[in-house]
């Protein structure tokens, strides 16, 4: 009986927010490996997986710019953080982004959609 408990708690969702299948096209970049096209496998309230297979060696915790090419705003440049690595793709966590050479917070991105979807009606 130990054991089940012990083996049921270890494969417990460890993941902090919702993921959502989603396939768009984005395009990633970082000096050491220039700019790369791929696509999303899901994404998040809290960063996205993307499929890159033979991905470039990135270690945990470097920093890259994603752009979402399928987006409303595909200008906006995300700062991503690496969080996994796998022979599949990255999994990166969301920092802040960049619009019009300004550097916003995460939170703000959605006060922008809001007002955008509302210009847009």
């Amino acid at each position: 009986m130990f054991s089940n408990q012990r083996f049921s708690s270890s494969m417990r969702e460890k993941r902090m927010h919702f993921r959502k299948t989603v396939v768009a096209r984005v395009r990633i970049s970082h000096s050491t490996f220039g700019v790369i096209h791929t696509r999303t496998r899901n994404i998040s309230d809290g960063g996205v997986y993307l499929e890159l297979y033979n991905p470039p060696h990135l270690p945990v915790g470097a920093h890259i710019k994603m752009h979402m090419l399928d987006s409303a705003m595909p200008e906006i440049a995300f700062n991503m953080r690496v969080v996994r690595v796998d022979e599949f793709g990255v999994s990166l966590a969301f920092v802040d982004y960049e619009m019009r050479g300004e550097r916003y917070n995460m939170a703000t991105l959605e006060l922008l959609w809001q007002r955008q979807s509302h210009l847009d009606s």
